[in-house]
């Protein structure tokens, strides 16, 4: 099952790549995930997941950074083989002035098969929220930058 959303940002490439790597301040765009570990290709790292932006934590999975191109791509694997696999993708490309964000992942196993289309709109839509989260946060930085 693949699920994507997409967002313009108006920021540098290396703004954006820097908010998606950072991950000890992940949470200050993200409203749903944690990560703790290196960005790093092949690192290891924890994921935190919550439901809603209220929730405390309520999931935590071992993941892999699978691919991490910098200023272009970032992907990480994580999830139960057999139940539920899941490779979650960062895509950037510039646009003139912007950075066009598609995040996207790719879930296989078995709840995917039996659950899919009760997951694919509720998912749709949080990965919606966390880029749209991500454009006003970049954005209110750079406010706060030229208002300097």
């Amino acid at each position: 099952m693949e699920i994507s959303a997409e967002v313009l940002i108006p920021a540098s490439l290396s703004t954006v790549w820097g908010a998606l790597v950072d991950f000890p301040h992940y949470r200050s765009w993200h409203p749903l995930v944690e990560i703790d570990g290196e960005a790093e290709e092949g690192a290891n790292i924890d994921y935190f997941y919550r439901n809603n932006v209220e929730a405390p934590r309520s999931m935590s999975m071992k993941a892999t950074i699978t691919t991490l191109i910098p200023a272009r791509e970032l992907r990480i694997e994580m999830g139960v083989k057999g139940i539920v696999m899941i490779e979650e993708r960062y895509l950037l490309q510039r646009q003139g002035t912007q950075v066009r964000v598609l995040h996207s992942a790719d879930l296989r196993g078995l709840v995917p098969l039996l659950a899919g289309r009760l997951f694919r709109k509720r998912l749709t839509e949080k990965f919606q929220l966390s880029i749209d989260w991500l454009a006003r946060h970049l954005a209110a930085k750079q406010l706060l930058k030229s208002q300097r």
